[in-house]
């Protein structure tokens, strides 16, 4: 789908090194958030006043969002490198993320790609740092430049941390990916790493201060559960997808088919009985060039009159199967999801390696096995 015709994920700012770049309009929530919470944090200093305070508020939430910008463009900049494709960046309420197209890692790609983040915004910190050492400021730039280095650290060691969706959680799962082979594996052991991230955030930014018998900051707490919130959502959301994936090879359409045969179109309610008095099982209807038409319904079937049943066409008892709804006996998970998605059709024939009708499968069964509700 080209960018033209696919919806666009916020407002488009423009291109950096041929890279869209995107402003959700949740950005505007938290850019609001951090400049009233700095605003009033600012005016209670005699050094500020008050409209200096909520101006400077607005250009620290401007700093954030040009430190989480340079964080994501390192991210496709190196991604480029490695040749992924279809890369595009959102600035969101909870800062920003750098979404690709298909395509297939490695694990010492996707390492460089995530740490690629971080490692700009601790060099943006030390740019910045050096920039107050050698350069005398008013105190508003100053103000503003050291926010901007506090604001790199942070955000460059947050990221660090070994837990997925932070990026530093793409270093345990390529080592957990190169042991076993499987990205998925890794992906579900630094998800776990994420949540314990998570848990180690609300515990850090609200219990710790009141066992302390300190006042909670309420603007810190707050985004501290958004982040912890954000944080278990996409876990739970990437644990759900890896072992889902891990699920589709041991998905097999000869294990989830009802057992079924072939008979030409032209075939008579009595053929069909006939057929099912000596086979059991479903009864698929195939055109003169041997492709699957349709089921016959048992119900339908079992309203004709006998009196009518060498009269009355078997089609006339049948429910339709889409253009296409084929599958082979041997497919897997993988391949049948591609089914699901490309057939407007809830059944298919299945046959064997020899091009011989063997059995139907329901899209229902094959939604159930693939998310582990298998019966």
């Amino acid at each position: 789908m080209s960018e033209e015709t696919r919806k666009a994920p916020g407002l488009k700012l423009g291109k950096i090194g041929g890279v869209p770049v995107y402003l959700s309009s949740s950005w505007f929530i938290i850019t609001a958030v951090i400049t009233v919470s700095m605003g009033v944090q600012l005016s209670q200093t005699a050094l500020i006043p008050a409209a200096g305070a909520y101006l400077l508020g607005f250009a620290c939430a401007v700093a954030i969002a040009l430190a989480v910008l340079v964080h994501e463009v390192a991210h496709a900049m190196v991604a480029r490198a490695f040749k992924w494709p279809d890369a595009h960046i959102v600035l969101t309420l909870m800062g920003g993320h750098t979404q690709f197209g298909s395509f297939k890692a490695s694990p010492g790609a996707s390492l460089w790609v995530a740490l690629a983040g971080p490692l700009s915004n601790f060099a943006l910190a030390g740019l910045g740092w050096g920039i107050g050492q050698l350069v005398e400021l008013n105190i508003y730039l100053q103000l503003l430049l050291d926010f901007g280095v506090y604001a790199n650290l942070l955000l460059g060691a947050f990221n660090a941390l070994p837990g997925l969706p932070l990026d530093g959680g793409r270093l345990v799962e390529s080592i957990v990916w190169k042991a076993t082979g499987s990205q998925y594996k890794g992906t579900i052991a630094s998800a776990w790493v994420g949540r314990a991230i998570a848990v180690a955030v609300v515990f850090f930014f609200v219990a710790w201060p009141f066992l302390r018998g300190q006042q909670v900051q309420i603007i810190t707490a707050v985004v501290g559960l958004m982040v912890a919130v954000f944080m278990w959502q996409a876990t739970t959301a990437l644990i759900g997808h890896s072992k889902l994936m891990l699920n589709l090879p041991t998905v097999i359409a000869s294990d989830l088919m009802q057992p079924a045969s072939a008979m030409a179109s032209a075939a008579s309610v009595a053929d069909v009985h006939l057929r099912r008095a000596q086979r059991g099982g479903q009864v698929i209807l195939v055109d003169p060039r041997g492709m699957p038409v349709g089921v016959v319904d048992e119900a339908a079937l079992a309203r004709v009159d006998p009196a009518h049943a060498a009269q009355a066409p078997a089609l006339a008892v049948s429910r339709a199967l889409g253009e296409g709804a084929v599958v082979a006996e041997d497919s897997d998970g993988r391949e049948l999801i591609d089914y699901l998605a490309s057939v407007p059709t809830a059944e298919y024939a299945v046959i064997s390696s020899r091009g011989v009708v063997v059995g139907l499968l329901h899209q229902a069964d094959i939604v159930n096995a693939v998310t582990g509700r298998r019966k």
